[in-house]
């Protein structure tokens, strides 16, 4: 298993909605959020810390990025190769792993579409409207970068 370390600092994205790339990702420190966009309204889904993985649907169900990743703090990250999954997940665990990315999938686009649930507030609190504009500056800040690159 060939694992590399990530540096990431404040508003870089790790991943974006509909990117092609299946690796996983172990946070060593720091923090990401991950959320959606519908229109110009963002909604937090999770914030992953020190501890944590993300990119976990799109390493084992081999889809595109269900949403976007957004460094919030300075992180440390290692990337874990998707390629290496089979040499060290037998495919019962895999399939299993897939059954359960479906599901989240389909929760996380709910929770885009609706919003958060009052009750669930005390672990992803919705974003104020300057934090959402604030992240949509980023999305576009980062478009352009890419496109810059090419």
């Amino acid at each position: 298993m060939s694992l590399k370390k990530i540096s990431l600092k404040p508003n870089e994205f790790l991943c974006r909605k509909d990117e092609k790339d299946n690796d996983l990702y172990y946070v060593e420190n720091g923090e990401l959020l991950v959320f959606g966009v519908d229109g110009t309204k963002v909604t937090p889904i999770a914030y992953i810390n020190g501890g944590e993985f993300v990119g976990e649907l799109s390493f084992f169900d081999n889809t595109n990025r269900s949403a976007y990743v957004m460094c919030t703090a300075d992180s440390e990250l290692i990337l874990i190769p998707a390629q290496d999954k089979n040499e060290y997940m037998p495919d019962w665990l895999i399939k299993i792993a897939q059954n359960m990315c479906h599901q989240i999938r389909s929760l996380d686009q709910r929770i885009i579409k609706k919003g958060i649930r009052r009750n669930l507030q005390d672990s992803v609190k919705p974003l104020s409207i300057e934090e959402q504009r604030k992240i949509l500056e980023a999305i576009e800040e980062d478009r352009e970068k890419r496109i810059e690159q090419e």
